[in-house]
């Protein structure tokens, strides 16, 4: 579904990607973790053309993409649905038309059509009797649920999450990770989480690709990782072991 091949991306003297080759088949949930600063979301940027590569390929569902202009990359979009760390809601707009939005906006669809989806986007993310609410009459973890349940409308082949469970508690944590887990599997999306949390990693990830200053130090699936012998892993894991711990 998505490839890169020799990746690169500079910012002014600073190589921020340095050379990145790695594939992410179909179906696959795919979790790259990394500390602040090493490029996690520069990757997800260059993916949907947000910035462009320096050098190197990108290929979605079989076009390298790369090149494309800003019109040719709308199309390319349209497969890849981006949840962002904050919830990103319209104020002003109800649930139901904060989810409508984008329907209306990309789809010529009729009001009865829109209800349905807008209605199944909210099942999935197992919410109800919210839609007449503003954003502010329900709480964060349930604001994460509703931008969720916007980009799902759109039935995008592809999921990206830039960390998702930012600024959440633990019991929300795990309630937005089997959500991932959940729609990737049913809506049969490739999904790509970028974070800085090994624990949602193991628990949900068919593979997980680390990243140190702009490379890749390892990859593997879940069960690879705690074998890891490299010391950022190695760091990664023993704060897994402190929370399983005080937990």
């Amino acid at each position: 579904m998505i490839e890169f091949k020799g990746l690169v991306k500079k910012f002014g003297d600073r190589v921020v990607l340095k050379g990145l080759d790695f594939s992410i088949p179909e179906g696959e949930i795919l979790f790259i973790l990394g500390t602040s600063g090493t490029g996690k979301s520069v990757l997800l940027k260059n993916l949907v053309g947000l910035l462009k590569p320096d050098a190197g390929q990108i290929w979605i569902d079989g076009e390298e993409v790369s090149h494309f202009n800003e019109d040719q990359y709308q199309a390319i979009r349209k497969k890849c649905g981006m949840v962002f760390q904050q919830p990103a809601l319209f104020d002003s707009l109800t649930v139901y038309e904060n989810i409508a939005f984008g329907l209306r906006r990309h789809f010529s669809m009729s009001e009865d059509e829109i209800k349905i989806k807008v209605k199944k986007a909210l099942q999935l993310v197992h919410l109800s009797n919210i839609e007449t609410k503003l954003p502010a009459q329900i709480s964060y973890g349930m604001q994460k649920r509703v931008s969720l349940a916007r980009t799902i409308a759109l039935e995008p082949k592809i999921l990206l999450f830039d960390e998702p469970t930012t600024g959440l508690d633990p019991v929300t944590t795990n309630a937005i990770n089997q959500l991932i887990f959940e729609l990737s599997d049913t809506l049969k999306t490739t999904s790509i989480v970028v974070s800085h949390d090994m624990k949602c990693a193991l628990d949900i990830a068919d593979r997980i690709i680390v990243m140190d200053q702009g490379q890749i130090v390892e990859q593997g699936t879940p069960g690879n990782l705690r074998r890891s012998l490299v010391p950022l892993v190695r760091e990664f894991l023993s704060e897994v072991v402190e929370s399983e711990g005080l937990a």
